[in-house]
């Protein structure tokens, strides 16, 4: 025997390898014929996904990879967590052939045109959730699907407060009910991607809604995530007309991971952060945030190629920001206005949605600012502005000071006075105006449609007390 095994020992091994390889390629062929079976199999012995798991169709092949359509995923009450019309997974097929599945098994993950809501905790991990009535919304393109919660009348007390509030709630409904996806102490290596998806995400007291989400993401639990995200348009605490992610995921040797990372808002809808009334003008915000998920933070850039405020029109706005995970700070912040330049600084509460922006114009000119208003000078301004949430409860006050120059065809060396503005209401005070010899003054200036009228107003002496009235100023 052992002499006939030295004499043909390769045909003995070839006999061997084909009858492996036929074995092999018998049970992949009873695996994909079984692709069903084997998929609610496995589907029933998970326990990383709470609830069932079940699909319309599913058509395995000999290589590991399954085509699916019309998956669903239900909590232990029944209710729809999460549906996917069509997807692809790959799975490794020794842990098939061996009926061994574990958290590894599954390699790679693609989910077309779903809809996914996650809940991200206080630690930044992840659970899936129920969609809002908002994602339906996003499914059949309500006009308004993009629109926030109002917290209009708040104030900043009790806007913190129902924060606290929310974030205890939260956190009790998570621990009592968004337990739907539990990875304690389980691996996970796989690439995920999403295509055309429509994605929810909660955290704290911020709701985000975006479509058109294309994700690509590897992951591996033991050292780090890659992460590319690109979606549509966004919605919810924030409007926008899309959003940029890219970096990466520390998880090796982190109690709470790390993440680095480039994001971008791109066009944003300024009234959507209660910024002011009907400003629409679209806000870029770059960042580069780093640090544990839990309490990420970052500098960046804020840009906008145009802004229009009540009275106002800003060109190449460019500045700094810097965020903390609470707020957002705009530091040497400018913009081009009426031929001049702004300079400005500000705050801004994601929580309270309340702002404060401390801004200083120089070298405006008025017939830019107010054509056909046949005031010729330079202004300097001094603007404070605010908003306890809303853009109805936006004001803005300050002051103004002129260089000489002209009213008509009358010399004037220097208007003074101050402004306050709410909602639509734009009003002046104490406005004075210094010619050769003599000053007067008025509360009546106005300004509507970009056209400035005077009066009455008030000559005065040079102890400051009226010595006539004049119709000075109107047409």
């Amino acid at each position: 025997m052992r002499k006939w095994l030295r004499k043909h020992w390769k045909k003995t091994l070839g006999i061997a390898i084909v009858v492996i390889f036929l074995a092999v390629f018998l049970v992949l062929e009873i695996f994909s014929r079984g692709a069903a079976t084997i998929f609610n199999q496995a589907m029933a012995e998970q326990d990383m996904l709470k609830g069932t798991i079940t699909a319309e169709k599913i058509i395995a092949h000999v290589t590991g990879d399954v085509d699916f359509t019309g998956l669903e995923w239900r909590d232990t009450e029944g209710r729809l967590i999460l549906r996917v019309p069509e997807g692809h997974f790959y799975v490794r097929l020794w842990d098939v052939v061996t009926g061994h599945i574990k958290s590894t098994t599954l390699q790679e993950l693609t989910l077309k045109d779903a809809e996914v809501s996650i809940h991200l905790a206080d630690d930044m991990t992840v659970d899936f959730v129920r969609n809002s009535k908002d994602m339906q919304k996003i499914q059949r393109d309500d006009e308004d699907w993009q629109q926030k919660v109002s917290l209009v009348g708040k104030s900043e007390e009790e806007r913190k407060r129902i924060g606290e509030f929310h974030r205890r709630k939260r956190a009790e409904k998570m621990a009592k009910q968004w337990k739907n996806f539990d990875r304690t102490g389980k691996k996970i290596r796989m690439d995920l991607k999403l295509e055309d998806c429509r994605l929810e995400v909660f955290y704290k007291d911020r709701h985000y809604l975006l479509s058109g989400v294309n994700l690509k993401t590897a992951i591996n639990t033991d050292k780090r995530m890659e992460i590319d995200v690109n979606t549509g348009r966004f919605g919810g605490t924030m409007i926008g007309s899309n959003v940029n992610l890219r970096g990466t995921v520390e998880f090796q040797d982190k109690d709470v991971p790390v993440g680095d990372l480039q994001l971008s808002f791109v066009d944003v809808d300024p009234s959507s952060l209660g910024l002011g009334v009907q400003i629409h003008d679209k806000m870029t915000l770059d960042s580069h945030l780093t640090g544990p998920l839990n309490g990420i933070h970052g500098e960046g850039r804020l840009k906008m190629a145009e802004l229009h405020i009540p009275g106002l029109y800003f060109q190449e706005v460019n500045g700094s920001i810097s965020y903390d995970g609470e707020k957002l700070v705009f530091r040497d912040v400018t913009g081009n206005v009426y031929g001049g330049k702004l300079q400005a600084e500000g705050t801004y509460d994601l929580d309270t949605r309340y702002y404060q922006i401390h801004a200083i114009g120089k070298d405006l000119q008025s017939s830019k600012a107010l054509p056909n208003s046949h005031l010729y000078c330079n202004v300097m301004v001094d603007i404070h502005m605010e908003s306890k949430g809303s853009a109805k409860e936006a004001t803005a006050a300050g002051n103004f000071t002129s260089g000489e120059g002209r009213y008509r065809r009358i010399p004037v060396k220097r208007i003074t006075g101050s402004f306050q503005q709410s909602y639509r209401d734009l009003r002046f005070y104490d406005v004075t105006i210094d010619f050769a010899g003599f000053r007067v003054a008025t509360d009546a200036l106005e300004i509507k449609d970009k056209k400035l009228t005077l009066g009455p107003i008030f000559v005065k002496d040079s102890s400051g007390k009226d010595i006539s009235m004049l119709e000075f100023g109107r047409k």
